[in-house]
């Protein structure tokens, strides 16, 4: 049985995700960083590929290197709004950078204060204080994530479908 996602181009960037609603706030979350961040957005095209947003509930996203495609469960970006969705992006689309560098090392959660500083710098431009990514850092975001194995073999499963040519797209233009 093949998945069915919806798939649309935006500039460089690949989004894929179970339905058009998705797919319109990831497109806005982009926008957003084209307009306020014009040194951030164009870093992206080097840093990001494709945004994978899954059909499962819950809060748990990932970064895959050297694919450049970051997975996500739908939570991530139907409970948030487009400004904390737009500053993820960036935090989740500078881990490339971190490993071009040679700086994606385990464990990871070491990797996440530098991340959490260029989400922070781009929530401050917004007129936001920031605090939110150190609230959810503190609230326990990253242990929550790390006992979310489901979802973690859920992206790497999608990953070999979508490597395999295994999932069904509809095109949005």
């Amino acid at each position: 049985m093949r998945k069915k996602f919806y798939r649309q181009k935006k500039d460089f960037l690949t989004i894929i995700a179970p339905n058009k609603e998705i797919i319109r706030l990831v497109v806005a979350a982009v926008e957003l960083i084209k307009r306020v961040d014009k040194m951030e957005y164009k870093k992206l095209p080097e840093r990001l590929k494709i945004i994978f947003v899954t059909n499962r509930f819950g809060f748990t996203n990932e970064f895959f290197m050297p694919e450049k495609i970051w997975f996500a469960n739908k939570s991530v970006i139907l409970k948030n709004d487009v400004n904390w969705l737009a500053s993820l992006i960036i935090h989740e689309a500078y881990h490339a950078t971190q490993f071009k560098k040679g700086k994606y090392i385990l464990p990871l959660n070491r990797l996440e204060s530098a991340a959490m500083k260029i989400q922070k710098k781009f929530l401050k431009k917004l007129g936001e204080s920031g605090n939110d990514a150190d609230i959810a850092w503190a609230g326990g975001y990253d242990k929550k994530m790390i006992e979310d194995k489901i979802s973690f073999g859920y992206f790497r499963n999608l990953l070999d479908l979508f490597k395999e040519d295994k999932l069904n797209f509809i095109l949005i233009k």
